[in-house]
């Protein structure tokens, strides 16, 4: 059953992320996330520094970025 999912996002969102990108995305999305728990940050900041890190913490996981599917970049042939 999990190969199943496996293959169907594979096909529907193909990779085109490297995978340095990959590492870096999902640090910054990490750290953006964990800032957003720190006093100094309004509410307001708060959503967007989890929004952003949660965007660049999920397309390292799934190393799929819509953005560069739209306009045809791929990093991840550079790996």
């Amino acid at each position: 059953m999990i190969d199943v999912i496996v293959k169907y996002l594979k096909k529907t969102f193909p990779s085109n992320v490297g995978k340095s990108e990959r590492t870096v995305r999902i640090v910054c999305g990490v750290v953006l996330i964990a800032a957003s728990f720190m006093d100094f940050v309004t509410r307001d900041q708060e959503f967007w520094l989890v929004l952003v890190g949660w965007l660049g913490l999920m397309s390292g996981v799934v190393s799929h970025c819509p953005i560069y599917g739209l306009f045809g970049i791929n990093t991840a042939e550079n790996d």
